[in-house]
């Protein structure tokens, strides 16, 4: 192979005669660097600097973790990442008020580990200026006791209105945080990454810190998916500002950053009880949403029960992507339920070009959907590290007999459906050789929905590169792409396969 500037020249047995440099593997193996189609890259940086949860099993490990933290660094607002309800005894949900006994004056917030949910205590509702009869925002929900009292807990659209009152970042520390984002992906061998929510804090700022971070020789190159109420709602940046924007960051294409499409939530997440589900959920009813029925319910009948939180109404969701359609960007839809797919692929389908556009996670998918997202051409993002580190959130919200067929590869490989893999950090640790072991192997689920150790390291290389728009750009070390690779002592395969 025959690189030139960070380009693949050509492939082939006679090119040494042509090069300045000969490297000789010596019978090592070369495999393209992956791309991460689907992650949060400014979240993962500025995560780095957060409270972890993650290895706290109690209510009481959590607590003193929280307190740890709150002696050792007193200031400002304390936020905490990956606290999970379900590895704690019964499931059960911390309250505001056992954070309150930390402390009742300092605002504290634990950010659920999918990023759906999260607890805080009485002083960070304060200064988010929730009082006690505050009415549930569209797709969300304010827990409370059952004395009707605030509890802490903060469902979708309801935690990220609190979440969004912390001190957002400034350009410098948004730009430091994709810089440490990018060299953490690279020591997992990424070389290309989505960023999948770009916009959370200001957009304009945003774009400018991964242009910087490109600048200054971010490690991976970026493709960012742009929240649609930050591009296109009523209260985002005006059309022709947004479009200036993205040109001049860059559109996907090349190395470096690169406005790739807009990106959409359809529901929430299985471990809090949101994702949008046909039936209901088997956790603890105090931490699930209220049931309701719709009559959209392709899958399951005319009349169909469903659970889970819808974060816009089904003719508001199918509005917005043809706005997003119509005015020329990819869209992007985060739908985990089965519920929340078919109205995706609704949405996908009014459009008139559903080829287009993306579905991100469909987690829970009945043969019937997949057949029907196979006749509209659309493509779907997986992210099989969730089965490793979340199967015991699925099994007691789903009951075992739904979570043992969740993120169906073989299905959806079968029926022609473009599938790349992806991580979706910081919600997991997003080392994609955990990821590619989980969809070849899948212990603990149904093994007939395994996929090949090719078929997984082709999603997540080239499968990603084209789901981003980005055609073979990367992931092939195809003449004339990008030449990020790595030089490995083992098979590639047998390492995915376990053999």
């Amino acid at each position: 192979m025959l690189v030139d500037d960070g380009r693949v020249v050509a492939r082939d047995r006679a090119v040494a005669g042509d090069a300045e440099v000969v490297e000789d593997l010596q019978g090592k193996w070369l495999l393209p660097a992956f791309v991460d189609a689907h992650c949060h890259i400014l979240p993962t940086g500025l995560d780095l600097q957060k409270l972890h949860l993650g290895t706290a099993t109690t209510h009481e490990q959590v607590l003193d973790l929280v307190r740890d933290r709150h002696r050792s660094d007193p200031e400002g607002w304390l936020l905490a990442v990956h606290y999970d309800q379900n590895l704690y005894p019964e499931g059960r949900h911390l309250t505001s008020f056992e954070l309150d006994a930390v402390s009742s004056t300092r605002p504290i917030l634990l950010r659920h580990v999918n990023g759906h949910a999260s607890i805080a205590n009485s002083a960070a509702l304060r200064a988010a200026g929730v009082l006690e009869d505050v009415a549930d925002p569209a797709g969300g929900a304010f827990g409370r006791d059952e004395f009707g009292r605030l509890n802490g807990l903060l469902l979708e659209n309801a935690h990220e209105y609190v979440w969004d009152r912390a001190p957002a970042p400034t350009l410098e520390e948004m730009t430091d945080a994709i810089l440490r984002a990018g060299e953490r992906m690279w020591e997992f061998g990424i070389g290309c990454a989505s960023d999948m929510m770009t916009g959370r804090f200001d957009l304009r700022q945003e774009l400018l810190a991964y242009r910087q971070a490109a600048d200054r020789g971010c490690r991976v190159a970026t493709r960012l998916y742009v929240q649609w109420g930050a591009a296109l709602g009523p209260r985002g940046l005006p059309a022709h500002e947004f479009v200036e924007l993205a040109d001049e960051v860059g559109r996907a294409g090349g190395r470096g950053s690169g406005v790739a499409g807009v990106k959409i939530f359809a529901d929430g997440a299985i471990g809090s009880a949101t994702a949008a589900i046909y039936g209901r959920y088997s956790g603890e009813p105090a931490n699930g949403p209220v049931l309701s029925r719709h009559s959209r319910a392709a899958s399951e009948g005319a009349d169909a029960e469903v659970a889970g939180q819808l974060i816009y109404r089904p003719e508001r969701l199918t509005e917005m992507t043809r706005i997003a359609h119509d005015a020329g960007w990819p869209v992007a839809v985060h739908a985990i339920g089965d519920y929340a797919s078919d109205l995706v692929m609704d949405a996908f389908a009014a459009t008139g070009e559903p080829s287009r556009h993306r579905l991100e996670h469909g987690m829970i998918l009945s043969d019937a959907q997949i057949a029907r997202m196979a006749s509209l051409g659309c493509s779907l993002t997986f992210q099989p590290e969730f089965l490793l580190r979340f199967g015991h959130s699925y099994r007691r919200q789903l009951g075992e007999a739904r979570a043992y067929r969740l993120k169906r590869s073989r299905s959806v490989i079968d029926a022609g459906i473009p599938l790349s893999f992806s991580s979706d950090r910081p919600i997991v640790g997003g080392n994609p050789w955990d990821g590619m072991r989980m969809a070849v192997g899948r212990p603990g689920f149904d093994p007939a929905e395994r996929c090949t150790a090719v078929e997984a390291l082709e999603a997540y290389t080239v499968a990603g590169s084209r789901v981003n728009g980005d055609l073979v750009e990367f992931g092939s070390l195809l003449p004339g792409t990008d030449a990020a690779f790595q030089v490995l002592d083992f098979d590639p395969r047998e390492a995915v396969s376990g053999a």
